[in-house]
């Protein structure tokens, strides 16, 4: 985290600068990893202090993204300009890189405001400062404690089956929204597993790098999908606009041969990296690499004191870990009558040694009981041979 804090803080000049597009996007991905790493982490930050960084850094991949989608856009238009384009298409293609290039201008004001306002929180400078004076270099060489494992287990885990929530509405391209929204999840559990990838050795690099494909399969699906569905909505602005300035629409004729030419290219791309994407999911399910992923990250039992203090931090409202759930797979379904009687049982005896305290009255056995478990070894009453103040 301390590395991709410094990593984040050395873009800063080049991405106000707005020149070089790699500067943004590599800004980007450093805040993307940072604010999974605090996510990760939170319950090893102060409180108050990660909340607000998180804030700050979120607000920073946010004005990032619009800048950074418009990069992409114009980089591939231009690129596309620049292979022998047909002349028919010119028109149409100079018009949206005109356009593209004017909403990338009011993009970087919004870049260039929210990092003033990073500057001016000081929030990186807090975080990177704290990072600093909490890294003990001589830990790095030490054995991994157990409880970082389960550390890894349960965020890895977290983020795996967030991905896998998703999985219901890849059947259909056309929830290309949900299918944007795996993607996102995809790249935090990517980040997830790279944060936690020293303690595995290589054994996480080949899942790092599938959900690097999927992950850049779907980017170029979403890309696509987003010049398919945008583009409409160009030609019905810029109709309004050319309408506007000469009184007429004549003029949106030599744009659209290039308009049509775009949206035929998209959405071919579109469907080839659908399918790229269906055989790769196909594949990794062929392979049970979720089942394997899980097996992988499954952690060793906690030694019994840390498995106290795990209990002892729980609140009401939180699960019990699995190592202390009831197994009920021994009782038989018609038993269910039997386990009541035998929990009954045990609070009597709990509230008994309450009333002993306050009432030195002989408690009366539960027949009924003695009747249904004749096999069962009795309670047997001794506070008659001890004297009243023991």
């Amino acid at each position: 985290m301390l590395e991709l804090s410094q990593r984040l803080a050395d873009e800063l000049p080049g991405v106000q600068l707005g020149r070089d597009i790699e500067a943004i996007h590599r800004m980007r991905v450093a805040s993307r990893r940072l604010a999974t790493g605090l996510d990760v982490f939170k319950s090893c930050l102060p409180k108050k202090k990660s909340s607000f960084w998180r804030g700050e850094i979120r607000k920073v991949t946010s004005a990032l993204g619009k800048a950074r989608d418009l990069d992409i856009q114009i980089a591939h238009l231009t690129d596309l300009y620049g292979n022998k384009l047909e002349a028919t298409y010119k028109p149409g293609y100079n018009r949206l890189l005109l356009r593209l290039k004017q909403s990338r201008s009011k993009a970087q004001k919004k870049v260039n405001k929210t990092i003033f306002k990073l500057n001016e929180s000081q929030a990186l400078d807090q975080m990177m400062l704290w990072l600093e004076k909490h890294l003990e270099p001589e830990l790095l060489t030490e054995t991994y404690p157990i409880s970082v494992y389960h550390k890894a287990y349960q965020s890895i885990a977290a983020a795996l089956e967030d991905f896998l929530m998703h999985s219901d509405f890849i059947a259909s391209e056309a929830d290309s929204d949900k299918l944007h929204a795996m993607r996102i999840a995809g790249k935090r559990l990517r980040y997830t597993m790279e944060i936690f990838a020293p303690i595995y050795a290589n054994d996480l690099k080949p899942f790092i790098i599938t959900m690097k494909d999927i992950q850049d399969t779907l980017g170029e699906f979403h890309d696509a999908d987003v010049w398919v569905s945008w583009l409409p909505k160009f030609v019905d602005k810029e109709k309004l606009r050319i309408e506007d300035y000469f009184g007429n629409t004549g003029p949106l004729e030599r744009l659209m041969p290039g308009i049509h030419h775009l949206m035929a290219l998209n959405e071919q791309i579109r469907a080839d990296a659908y399918q790229s994407f269906l055989m790769t999911w196909q594949t990794m399910a062929d392979d049970n690499a979720w089942r394997i992923l899980h097996d992988i990250i499954e952690p060793p039992p906690l030694p019994l004191e840390e498995e106290i203090k795990e209990v002892d931090s729980l609140s009401t409202t939180d699960e019990l870990p699995v190592w202390i759930e009831v197994e009920n797979t021994e009782l038989p379904a018609d038993d269910s009558a039997e386990e009541e009687d035998q929990t009954e049982e045990v609070l009597t005896v709990e509230e008994l040694e309450i009333t002993w305290d306050e009432n030195p009255t002989q408690p009366q056995s539960d027949p009924a009981s003695d009747e249904e478990e004749p096999d069962e070894a009795r309670f047997i009453d001794l506070t008659d041979d001890f004297p009243t103040e023991e």
